[in-house]
């Protein structure tokens, strides 16, 4: 009778052993981290572009771009005027994938960016080693407009200068503010070769703000984005984009730095499958005993 109930106890042990071999999870080794982004190739710099991808370690996504004019440790997609290598974070939905609209238009400091080729690295903000690339081929419009100094304190003089090659003969600048309020509008002429420029003393309070500059002649409007910082230097809270209509799920973006900690414990939506397992062996061991 000791040797049978040995042996059930061995069969009972091995049971457990396989149920948590079968159904232990893999993410963590075996897990998949991809970026792409949709449409083609080649695109003006300041058209907004879609990224998406999977991360099925279940860990927030970081996302930076580098490249031509910028540093080689990254900036965030967010803030282009942010603290080189760091980064945007984008969060994961239950499924392991994420999506990232960048409105590059809106996007501070993009007047940095040349015609060029630019790469775009996602990384698991758990563990740095975990990252995929891609890559876009970027160039100027036929129009520009930038701002200078920019960041930007109340009472300074601000410089606006621009081009568009459409032969218009007026420029039309209005600069909103980050809730779509015009605060200002105003009128610029237009040389022949295209050039504009507005100076003017600013007198808006600490923010972003949107600058636009159109004509009926040019297909559709162009703009910069400026930050009114306080007399402390201080910057003001980055504004944060919304995400396009039919998102799958909320891609709210900030500008943070990048984790320098070891990579931690990685989330896994299969865990509970092997509590399930251990209670099914159980019922398994109960009914060895009842024999």
């Amino acid at each position: 009778m000791r040797i049978l109930y040995l042996n059930r106890i061995s069969c009972v042990l091995l049971l457990l052993c396989a149920a948590a071999c079968v159904l232990q999870p893999v993410m963590a080794d075996n897990g998949t981290f991809t970026i792409a982004y949709r449409g083609y190739g080649g695109r003006y710099i300041g058209d907004t572009i879609v990224f998406d991808g999977r991360n099925t370690y279940g860990n927030t996504v970081l996302l930076k771009i580098t490249g031509v004019g910028l540093p080689a440790e990254g900036l965030p997609l967010s803030n282009l005027n942010g603290p080189a290598g760091t980064a945007t974070p984008v969060g994961v939905d239950r499924y392991g994938m994420w999506k990232y609209v960048w409105y590059a238009a809106n996007t501070p400091g993009l007047e940095k960016m040349q015609t060029s080729r630019y790469v775009f690295t996602a990384t698991d903000s758990a563990d740095p080693d975990k990252s995929a690339s891609t890559f876009l081929s970027l160039e100027k419009p036929e129009f520009s407009i930038s701002a200078s100094p920019n960041p930007v304190r109340p009472g300074e003089y601000l410089m606006l200068t621009g081009h568009a090659e459409n032969d218009i003969t007026f420029a039309k600048i209005t600069i909103t503010d980050s809730s779509g309020k015009v605060v200002h509008t105003y009128t610029s002429p237009v040389t022949s070769s295209g050039d504009f420029s507005y100076n003017f003393h600013l007198n808006m309070d600490p923010g972003q703000y949107t600058v636009t500059v159109s004509n009926p002649a040019l297909k559709a409007p162009f703009g910069t984005v400026i930050s009114v910082v306080p007399d402390d230097g201080t910057q003001p809270v980055t504004t944060v984009m919304a995400p396009d209509e039919g998102s799958p799920f909320p891609t709210t973006e900030e500008t943070l730095p990048a984790p320098v900690s070891s990579p931690g414990p990685t989330k896994s939506p299969v865990a509970p499958l092997t509590i399930l397992a251990a209670l099914g062996a159980g019922g398994v061991v109960a009914g060895i005993s009842r024999h």
